[in-house]
């Protein structure tokens, strides 16, 4: 019997972490971030994209991600426009890779609820850990201050719901934290 977690939170709380544990201890992950970057690089995507925010958007033919998120993480509106274009296409084939698993299925997804993902789960677990870490991790990967905030900005529907992580410890405490909520799902302890 397949049973589906949705795996949320901010971004940088982790949640790519805890779905490497999760996956190293046999459950299937979905990675939806890697399936919205597939997206991107489809043509009726693309060519919708185009029309919408014109050619700064592209690269040699193809979406350059960094270019698109200046262009949506300054403005909600141009963000809900990519949002309604993008998300029918992630939903769809996170649907179909769904129906390919068994057993235990993670949905790696920030934006879980937003993308329409929640009500396919049959638990929801939410990363979260101190902004200041989120802050330190981010500026870790690259980004500037103002990168950060207006992206954190456009996530603040994230909610704590479902079983919630707190993130603000070592890997070794994450680690073990994930691995008893990956015991109590499989003996059915947690969930719907």
């Amino acid at each position: 019997m397949r049973f589906v977690v949705g795996l949320t939170g901010k971004m940088g709380c982790g949640k790519s972490t805890v779905a490497e544990i999760f996956k190293e201890l046999g459950a299937q992950v979905i990675d939806v971030d890697k399936i919205g970057h597939e997206a991107l690089k489809e043509e009726a995507v693309k060519d919708r994209l185009r029309r919408l925010f014109g050619p700064k958007i592209f690269c040699q033919g193809e979406i350059d991600r960094k270019k698109l998120a200046n262009v949506v993480f300054e403005d909600a509106e141009k963000l809900r426009i990519l949002e309604s274009v993008v998300h029918p296409v992630i939903k769809d084939k996170v649907l179909k890779l769904i129906e390919a698993c068994s057993d235990v299925v993670v949905l790696d997804a920030a934006l879980l609820r937003r993308i329409g993902l929640a009500e396919l789960c049959n638990v929801i677990i939410t990363v979260k850990c101190d902004e200041a870490k989120i802050v330190e991790r981010l500026k870790k990967k690259g980004l500037s201050q103002q990168e950060i905030q207006r992206r954190l900005a456009a996530q603040n529907d994230i909610v704590e719901e479902g079983i919630v992580i707190e993130n603000n410890s070592d890997l070794a405490s994450l680690r073990n934290e994930v691995v008893n909520l990956y015991k109590r799902l499989l003996e059915g302890g947690v969930g719907g």
